[in-house]
């Protein structure tokens, strides 16, 4: 009987784990460590976001990301392997961007924000995820849905208050925490 049990309570965390687009190899990394969320793909982000705030029309490639974005996951060095768009509850724009390589993600954005003061290295990010939202509301509600803000700003660091995650888990300089400056 208690045999039974275990194997219905496993059989379904798996199917939750394949439903969710959560689980695999890389869910043993820093990230997730953190608890930040994980998505294989496009249709798992949108359900991850769909679970907090809206994500609707959603539209995948290039086509529809805006000129900085599209730069980027068009550059190697960001290692974006595949992008989207949708919209939130007012029709504001969530840029989104599954990412091969979090380490390559940071080190590329550090990089060019060491080289361009102006540049926006801010995301908020899962394991393998990176949204740009445009309202913040949106982006409050991601928090609740274990997002965290990834920012390779020096500046950023020195503002977030005491109590708040600074953690530098992957590359030395790009913070990941749970501070949103209003």
């Amino acid at each position: 009987m208690r045999l039974s049990k275990t194997l219905t309570a496993m059989t379904a965390a798996v199917a939750l784990t394949t439903l969710t687009g959560c689980g695999g190899e890389g869910d043993s990394g820093p990230l997730a460590t953190l608890g930040l969320p994980r998505a294989d793909n496009m249709a798992a982000v949108e359900k991850l976001i769909n679970g907090h705030v809206m994500c609707r029309e959603l539209e995948g490639g290039t086509k529809h990301l805006n000129e900085a974005t599209t730069k980027k996951v068009n550059d190697p060095a960001f290692a974006i392997k595949e992008s989207a768009r949708c919209k939130d509850a007012d029709g504001k724009r969530i840029y989104l961007l599954l990412v091969s390589d979090m380490k390559k993600f940071q080190e590329a954005n550090k990089k060019a924000q060491e080289t361009d003061e102006d540049f926006d290295s801010s995301y908020l990010i899962g394991q393998n995820i990176a949204i740009v939202p445009e309202r913040d509301d949106t982006v409050r509600g991601l928090m609740q849905a274990k997002f965290a803000l990834m920012s390779c700003d020096p500046k950023h660091k020195e503002d977030i208050p005491s109590g708040y995650k600074k953690d530098e888990p992957l590359v030395k300089g790009c913070i990941v925490t749970d501070y949103i400056p209003s």
